[in-house]
């Protein structure tokens, strides 16, 4: 990565859904769906904004919640989950890198974003990936990628291989603690089941 200002974001919304029972970018929290909440928020401090979507029938069903300066991208690599979105979001952004976010983080914070602009500032020349980690683990789905991984990652998808913890052990990747990011940690509150609504 160079070091120069992010300008791209991604949020990922291939999911099926299942263990929510439905799509969870179009679950609604205060009136608003979950895509509409991450997006404008995101277009606030972001140049650039994409989704990633499954294929071109779910994309369909967020036509009308996009503002039309997003970028709509669909799987390139069908079926290999969030990895797979990754990869093609990296090969379709302008910048030299971008941060991705998961479409069910409606909680994401300013300070947040702020946050991790400022470490791609920092040490983005010096990293394929920047990754916030909680009690040592690392939430590869709030991440910044840089686009020359891709080929790194075309290669993993050629062997099957789908998590993206393995990408993140076999690349530079600089890990920050999440609560240096979010003291909060709201940013990083997904949403998997119906009872997980209830906040």
């Amino acid at each position: 990565m160079k070091n120069r200002e992010l300008k791209s974001a991604v949020v990922l919304c291939g999911g099926m859904g299942r263990r929510m029972g439905s799509d969870k970018g179009l679950l609604v929290m205060d009136g608003r769906t979950f895509i509409e909440i991450i997006t404008d928020r995101l277009l606030e401090y972001f140049s650039e904004v994409a989704v990633v979507f499954r294929d071109s029938s779910q994309a369909c069903n967020y036509r009308d919640l996009l503002d039309s300066s997003i970028r709509v991208l669909t799987d390139e690599v069908p079926g290999v989950g969030p990895l797979g979105g990754i990869f093609t979001a990296l090969g379709r952004i302008s910048g030299s890198a971008a941060l991705f976010l998961p479409c069910d983080s409606p909680l994401v914070t300013l300070e947040f974003l702020l946050n991790m602009k400022d470490a791609f500032r920092v040490m983005g020349d010096r990293c394929d990936a920047i990754v916030p980690c909680r009690d040592g683990l690392p939430e590869p789905l709030h991440s910044i990628y840089s686009v020359k991984i891709r080929d790194h990652i075309k290669g993993l998808l050629a062997k099957n291989e789908r998590r993206v913890r393995v990408l993140l052990d076999s690349i530079e990747s600089c890990r920050l603690d999440a609560i240096s990011l979010d003291p909060t940690l709201r940013s990083f509150r997904n949403f998997n089941r119906p009872e997980d609504l209830r906040i």
